[in-house]
């Protein structure tokens, strides 16, 4: 996402220093994300982040790495802070294996998009033979049927609670 403007790096330490003195437990992790890299350059991403650090933040997550060197430099700067990587398709950051980002150190590896385009491609195929054939018969082989979808969504708890508590 192009155009992605950031608050000043005071302002984003205080955001931090903010959310860590307000934990009420050490199980809480405070992930420190900039955005910054992007509209700003790698150097102002690291200043971020070691104000995120110093602020008390206890995972780094810099969005929007460019290349492998630049994956590679954060890793080695930030060895002893868990880091998050952003896998995204056709993102900026270099599309490298779950074991390669797991071996620089990178402890968070997340893909949130990924089955939504999924999702998304397979919804666009579907409506698009529907149009074309005006029947939604030729896609039956390649969806769940109802009675999977509604127990991967946990319709037969809820119907279950609703008994109970009617």
């Amino acid at each position: 996402m192009d155009g992605k403007d950031v608050v000043p790096v005071a302002e984003f330490a205080a955001k931090i220093r903010a959310a860590t003195d307000a934990r009420t437990s050490e199980e809480f992790l405070i992930v420190a994300r900039t955005d910054a890299r992007a509209p700003l350059g790698l150097d102002e991403a690291r200043r971020r982040a070691d104000a995120a650090v110093e602020a008390g933040a206890d995972v780094l997550f810099i969005e929007a790495l460019q290349s492998p060197d630049e994956i590679q430099a954060v890793a080695d700067e930030y060895r002893t802070t868990p880091l998050v990587y952003n896998w995204v398709e056709c993102g900026k950051s270099p599309s490298l294996t779950y074991d390669e980002l797991a071996e620089l150190g990178f402890t968070l590896i997340i893909m949130p998009i990924t089955a939504l385009l999924a999702a998304t491609g397979a919804m666009v195929s579907t409506l698009a033979r529907l149009k074309a054939v005006g029947t939604p018969v030729h896609a039956q082989h390649e969806v769940p049927a109802f009675a999977d979808f509604t127990d991967l969504i946990g319709l037969p708890e809820i119907l279950d609670l609703r008994q109970r508590y009617t």
